[in-house]
């Protein structure tokens, strides 16, 4: 007997929580919500265009054309590029900004590369992939240093996740950090 009804009471409790609920006032169901499908169209853009992919990530497009070389940066058409940018604080703070995400690890705050405070670099070190101090910067064209930042090579990896931009903000920093060669 006692059994019959803990079965009858388990039934009970279990067949009240799988009921559908349609009211929304007391209990929303998740499936029901508002949510925005992959390469659905937006309400603010035209009704054939899809939703433009976030901030910060690579478009379905992909980023700039490539240079197609073992070494891009030492190629003549990355020697030719010129910083749009204007060197100002603001671009020196906005640079300094993605330095420190970005290089300072391997580089440095004072782009120095010293193994002995840089755990990162004294890993890469020991492979013989020593990052290389950045006070040879002022040497190179801006177009250079953009283009080295942008596919690394040979021991540096490539960032093309930052934005164009981004990368000449980095410039304009690593003019203010070594202005006549440091």
């Amino acid at each position: 007997m006692k059994a019959r009804v803990a079965l009858l009471a388990g039934l009970a409790a279990l067949a009240t929580g799988c009921w559908e609920q349609n009211a929304p006032e007391w209990f929303s169901q998740m499936k029901n919500q508002p949510a925005v499908q992959a390469l659905e169209s937006g309400p603010a853009l035209h009704p054939s265009q899809p939703l433009r992919p976030p901030a910060g990530t690579i478009p379905l497009g992909g980023i700039e054309p490539r240079i197609n070389s073992p070494v891009p940066a030492f190629m003549p058409q990355a020697a030719a590029l010129v910083n749009p940018i204007p060197r100002s604080p603001e671009s020196a703070q906005r640079g300094k900004y993605v330095y420190d995400i970005y290089c300072k690890v391997c580089h440095g705050a004072d782009g120095l590369a010293k193994l002995d405070e840089l755990p990162v670099a004294k890993k890469l070190g020991q492979f013989g992939a020593q990052p290389v101090p950045l006070r040879t910067t002022p040497g190179f064209t801006d177009g250079f240093l953009f283009t080295k930042i942008r596919y690394g090579k040979p021991l540096m990896p490539g960032y093309p996740q930052i934005p164009a931009q981004d990368r000449w903000h980095v410039v304009n920093y690593l003019r203010t950090l070594f202005p006549t060669g440091g």
